[in-house]
């Protein structure tokens, strides 16, 4: 008898603290934080374009941490810090740049995820926003608030919500962004032509991936054929998109795939031998992408045409460093330019008076006065 109590203690003790452990787990699993928003989760379906960076990866990197560190300005205005009182690019983490397949032109999407201030980000919006004449208005839109200029109908608007992220665009396409981030519209994450060229090139700290519609690619057809190139392999690319892996090298893939294995195959060709030409060209060799161009390993895959390359870090950064200054490259020449030399002008005759224009002229350094002024208009002596 006292067995069978000692025993029947044991299991009611043991289901308490079972019951309660249990009721506890369940309670940490309420109370631990939900998951960081990833940027991918605020593009909406149906996208033409989309492309990710990995910030972190991108910072920690000799070739690209130059741009992400420099001081980022407001044209007008300053010094983001400056204005804001804060950068708000310093928390960070992820970005996600997305172009819609329909929509109007120049419609596009930024989606930024990371440590987000979202009260001091719609304070520095609208400062910004008022600083150029504007007028500021915050609306809710979903569980986001947006901040637009009112006097500017049409323009970008910024949304941004507790915890982020952070939403960048204008108009319908902006309200898509809130209603795919807020679960109530399907995202690029059920693409499977967007997954499948991912998948192709790999993960990457920078990522594009491009999926044609077959309107865009019934359209490149036509035009192909009108510029007098036939039915070009180029007309069965179904998807394209590049992905950079960084380490101790950094790692280029790039992909294309195409509706059937032969195309692919031709505009493989067709790519080498463009390749080749390039690599020789000596504008390409002066800014150092003739030896790169020489090292792209193109290979056809069944549907599928890769191309691959590997540059050091050392190499990659100085390839950066040269694209970004071909701008500079390409302005003008503001060096002096020696003045032609004068006509010679024949020998004055005796009592007559030196040429005008010539020995009547002042030198280049005087001042001319309205006395001195006896050009043709000048009337003159005045």
């Amino acid at each position: 008898m006292q067995t069978r109590t000692r025993d029947g203690l044991v299991l009611l003790l043991a289901g308490v603290l079972l019951g309660g452990g249990l009721a506890w787990l369940v309670g940490r699993r309420q109370e631990s934080p939900p998951a960081a928003p990833r940027a991918l989760d605020a593009v909406p379906a149906g996208a033409l374009l989309v492309a990710t960076l990995d910030l972190p990866a991108l910072r920690a990197s000799p070739a690209f941490a130059s741009f992400l560190r420099e001081e980022r300005e407001i044209p007008g205005l300053g010094r983001v810090r400056d204005v804001c009182g804060f950068d708000p690019m310093a928390g960070l983490t992820e970005v996600a740049i997305a172009i819609p397949a329909a929509g109007d032109p120049g419609d596009f999407g930024l989606v930024a995820a990371g440590a987000v201030q979202d009260e001091a980000l719609l304070a520095c919006a609208s400062k910004v926003i008022d600083a150029r004449g504007g007028r500021p208005v915050v609306a809710a839109l979903g569980s986001f608030r947006a901040v637009r200029d009112a006097s500017a109908e049409g323009r970008g608007e910024i949304a941004v919500r507790p915890g982020g992220p952070i939403l960048l665009g204008g108009g319908a396409y902006l309200r898509a962004m809130v209603d795919a981030a807020d679960g109530r519209a399907a995202t690029v994450g059920a693409s499977a032509a967007h997954d499948a060229i991912a998948r192709a090139v790999g993960d990457g700290a920078a990522r594009v991936t491009v999926v044609l519609t077959p309107e865009q690619r019934a359209e490149l057809g036509r035009e192909l054929a009108l510029s007098g190139a036939g039915r070009s392999p180029a007309a069965s690319i179904v998807s394209g998109g590049a992905a950079v892996a960084l380490g101790p090298e950094i790692a280029v893939h790039a992909a294309v795939l195409c509706d059937a294995e032969a195309p692919c195959a031709e505009l493989g060709a067709q790519l080498s031998a463009a390749r080749d030409a390039r690599a020789e060209d000596l504008a390409t060799r002066l800014i150092g992408l003739g030896g790169v161009l020489e090292r792209i390993a193109i290979a056809a895959e069944g549907k599928a045409l890769h191309a691959r390359v590997r540059l050091s870090a050392e190499e990659a950064g100085a390839l950066v460093d040269r694209l970004a200054s071909l701008r500079g490259l390409r302005q003008p020449s503001l060096s002096p330019r020696e003045p032609p030399a004068p006509a010679p002008q024949p020998p004055a005759l005796e009592g007559t008076a030196p040429p005008r224009g010539d020995a009547a002229a002042p030198p280049p350094d005087a001042v001319i006065t309205p006395r001195q002024r006896t050009g043709p208009g000048d009337g003159g002596a005045r």
